[in-house]
């Protein structure tokens, strides 16, 4: 992560598993129908929204636009429009496991607005060979009497998206394009597909590199890269406009801690950069592809391998010589800073002192001994600096202490 001052894009990334395409009913719980509902509802209408989910279900999974428009109050203009776009959006996506089932009705209690009935909704989806697991968000579908029917006047609530933590994607805020090669699945709007295809190639680049470079991991993501930020920086404490990019978990639903998947986003004076895009493009895939694997580790390890593999590109002399410029004018007691204060406290100068010490290690001792250093903190997460400089000279023969300075030397002798 980078600081960047301008917000208008957003790449995500999705680590995954195999990819394929088509749309896929996903097995509705029973007794959803018969589930008893609140004092004072009416029934009646309660049957008719019912009925209308399960249509609206059966549209998505068909493929049937007019049928899936047909559950939408036509008067609500606004919302009819953009129903259109998502449904559009979400036939251009391999999309499966997709369900719309009635959530706890208890929970309507937290929530008022207008309309003649309010009913929790749980769409469920999964992007088909890259998500790991199916994705739940709870909404909240509204109402209005059409007749002895009903029709939908709104999906989401507010008092709901504070209790739930709305999180939307793309496909949600704007009309997406799509583009594929090979295992990258590209998401892209009418703003940002211009440039599409140098951003594709770039991708493919950097999961080639790091593919190569981290253990394990499949190489298959999706790539998000829209115009429209202020949604989706609801994905993460970090401002995008104060940074290069942030890789963030997606969780199977609000509250749960399994990640369905891990994904970024990127500001786009770096997307847009032709010099800066394939090593933030590596950076953040390195934070991809390690999908919290290395939540046990400080922060400065984290970011400093994420750099260190993106930077792997070019000769050590190289290597050695930006470190060294960037850390000149570093104060003698720069430390490996552990945690949150990496990103406050002069985060360029602790960007650069991890990536050193990183590359350091990698060239004296080998690139493995930083999946050690991450192994060991995983079996042994430490709490204070002395615990983490005690892992450090475990694995490495050095304190942390020792490691900065050391990686300044031999920076600065480069």
């Amino acid at each position: 992560m980078r600081g960047i001052a301008r917000v208008a894009a957003a790449l995500v990334l999705v680590a995954t598993g195999a990819a394929c395409t088509g749309v896929d009913v996903a097995s509705t719980p029973p007794g959803t129908e018969a589930s008893t509902p609140p004092a004072g509802t009416d029934v009646s209408l309660r049957e008719a929204a019912l009925d209308v989910v399960e249509r609206r279900e059966q549209a998505l999974v068909s493929g049937d636009r007019d049928a899936f428009l047909a559950t939408v109050d036509e008067d609500e203009l606004t919302f009819a429009a953009t129903q259109a776009r998502w449904f559009d959006n979400l036939a251009r996506l391999p999309v499966t496991d997709l369900s719309l089932t009635l959530g706890d009705e208890d929970d309507m209690s937290r929530v008022h607005g207008e309309g003649a009935l309010q009913l929790p909704v749980e769409l469920t989806m999964r992007l088909d060979g890259f998500d790991r697991h199916p994705v739940t968000q709870p909404l909240v579908y509204t109402f209005n009497r059409d007749g002895d029917d009903a029709v939908l006047a709104d999906d989401r609530n507010v008092q709901n998206d504070a209790a739930h933590g709305w999180l939307p994607a793309p496909w949600d805020i704007t009309r997406i394009e799509v583009r594929r090669q090979g295992p990258v699945l590209g998401i892209f709007d009418e703003e940002t597909v211009a440039y599409a295809d140098s951003v594709m190639a770039d991708l493919a680049e950097a999961r080639a590199l790091v593919r190569a470079a981290v253990p394990g991991w499949s190489g298959r993501f999706v790539a998000y890269d829209i115009e429209d930020l202020q949604a989706l920086e609801q994905m993460t404490h970090m401002r995008t406009w104060q940074t290069g990019g942030v890789a963030f978990p997606v969780l199977e639903r609000p509250g749960s801690r399994r990640v369905a998947s891990y994904r970024f986003m990127v500001n786009p004076d770096v997307a847009e950069s032709y010099w800066q895009r394939p090593f933030l493009f590596r950076h953040e895939l390195v934070h991809v592809a390690l999908g919290g694997s290395d939540a046990a580790s400080p922060v400065w390890l984290r970011e400093g391998i994420a750099e260190q593999v993106s930077r792997s590109v070019l000769p050590t002399s190289d290597r050695r010589r930006i470190a060294a410029i960037a850390l000149s004018r570093a104060r003698p007691g720069l430390r490996l800073e552990p945690g949150v204060d990496f990103y406050r406290r002069v985060p360029a100068l602790h960007y650069e002192l991890a990536a050193v010490a990183c590359d350091f290690l990698a060239t004296t001792q080998g690139r493995e001994v930083l999946w050690e250093l991450r192994d060991a903190f995983a079996a042994e997460p430490a709490s204070s600096a002395a615990q983490v400089s005690a892992v450090v000279r475990r694995v490495t023969g050095l304190g942390t202490g020792e490691l900065a300075a050391r990686a300044r030397i031999w920076a600065l002798t480069g």
